[in-house]
């Protein structure tokens, strides 16, 4: 199962962070897991590379930590189109994946 975390600040999110792998398959042909990279990769890619805004990141075998937590509330702002498109797409996901996902959301 793939542990999701999302944290919001003042409802905008700041924060994101997947961990394991989903299992629903064996690795190399498992969709769910390949899915959830790409989302994840598709957002760091979209704000450090489209956006121009410097995030803090860490990818690892099964794991992807990205925040801007720390960065300005104008480029949060202008990050959100990203980050919420990512988490509609997991919830998505999860009506017909659900058990190999689990998401939790934080307001902090």
């Amino acid at each position: 199962m793939t542990d999701i975390k999302f944290k919001r600040k003042s409802g905008e999110i700041v924060y994101f962070s997947m961990d394991g792998h989903a299992g629903y398959a064996c690795e190399g042909e498992d969709i769910v897991c390949a899915a959830l990279s790409v989302l994840s990769q598709t957002m760091i890619i979209g704000i450090e590379e489209i956006l121009k805004i410097k995030l803090k990141y860490e990818i690892d075998d099964g794991l992807l930590i990205c925040s801007i937590e720390k960065n300005s509330s104008e480029e949060i702002l202008s990050c959100q189109v990203l980050l919420q498109t990512m988490l509609k797409s997991i919830e998505s996901m999860i009506v017909s994946y659900g058990k190999y996902i689990n998401l939790e959301i934080e307001e902090v």
